[in-house]
């Protein structure tokens, strides 16, 4: 009997240290996103554009941000179906003519979603990226 009670007093002391350190390599899983919480879109540019002109994007119809070459930008939108696009600055020299076609994002809670911003000459696009 006295030998069953020593095994579990030990098993309790290792369980009790196994709560406070996870073995390397083993990380917490975070919770769930909250419902209809907000997701995240990330924007990059290359610094190999054909022009030094900004680009501005659009999230449903609204200018949210400007990026030059080599610039990136990261927006906590709200989840749900949003419509981004992309245009070569009107402002100085640049002349741009606004958006171009507009692509629907559907954004999920918690989501995070990276784009691209791809510039060639007279015009600019996104390109969505894998995670």
């Amino acid at each position: 009997m006295l030998r069953h009670s020593l095994l579990a007093l030990c098993l309790l002391g290792s369980l009790a240290q196994a709560a406070d350190a996870l073995p390397r390599g083993v990380q917490v899983v975070p919770p769930n996103p909250a419902p209809d919480g907000p997701g995240r879109l990330i924007f990059s540019r290359d610094n190999n554009a054909p022009n030094a002109c900004d680009v501005e994007l659009y999230v449903n119809r609204q200018v949210v941000a400007k990026l030059g070459p080599g610039e990136r930008t990261s927006l906590d939108l709200p989840s749900g179906e949003l419509s981004v696009a992309v245009a070569i600055s009107p402002a100085g020299y640049c002349a741009g003519r606004g958006p171009g076609p507009a692509q629907s994002v559907l954004l999920g809670s918690g989501e995070t979603r990276q784009f691209a911003v791809i510039v060639e000459p007279g015009q600019a696009f996104l390109a969505p990226l894998l995670n």
